[in-house]
């Protein structure tokens, strides 16, 4: 008996491919200074000044390339959604879910006192995982073994890309 089949456990990262696009690009264009037009925070009392319009957009974006591409060179199982535009929606619910999933944590953060930046251990982990998942089944809900594991696995995603942005001097914490 296998204790994790291969083929789930890629089908896992692959489905949720857009989701963490997303969800590093906010670091990433922020420490590349691209478009300083859009660097403005969304809203600093609501979210504080590391969520910026710049970080979103990119992170929308770019989830829903990277998924796309995914699509169209067979790494990916679209073929389980009712067609290829299905596909492409689903690569943006899951990108947007991820970062509002981010701004909502962000938004409980500010209301419970917790400054911009300060750690809220799991929850920093899990936000757009939680958002991803939410506004992905709207067209497709995964089977529960890939909840699992994508609820498992991402923690771990998160602290190690923090810990390597924080090293790349693109974050100013490694949380």
């Amino acid at each position: 008996m296998e204790i994790l089949d291969f083929d789930l456990f890629f089908f896992s990262l692959i489905f949720f491919l857009p989701a963490y696009v997303a969800n590093a690009m906010p670091v990433i264009v922020s420490g590349l200074k691209i478009t300083p037009s859009l660097a403005k925070p969304i809203n600093t009392k609501l979210f504080g000044e590391s969520k910026t319009y710049r970080g979103f957009i990119f992170g929308v974006l770019f989830g829903c390339i990277a998924g796309i591409i995914f699509t169209h060179n067979g790494y990916s199982y679209y073929y389980i959604y009712e067609n290829e535009y299905n596909y492409i929606l689903l690569t943006f619910l899951l990108a947007f879910g991820a970062l509002f999933g981010d701004l909502v944590k962000s938004f409980i953060k500010r209301r419970i006192g917790k400054k911009s930046g300060e750690p809220w251990i799991i929850f920093d982990q899990i936000d757009y995982v939680i958002g991803g998942l939410l506004f992905g089944s709207i067209i497709l809900v995964p089977p529960i073994e890939t909840i699992i594991i994508l609820l498992i696995i991402s923690p771990l995603f998160s602290l190690l890309a923090n810990m390597i942005a924080y090293k790349l001097k693109l974050k100013k914490v490694w949380w």
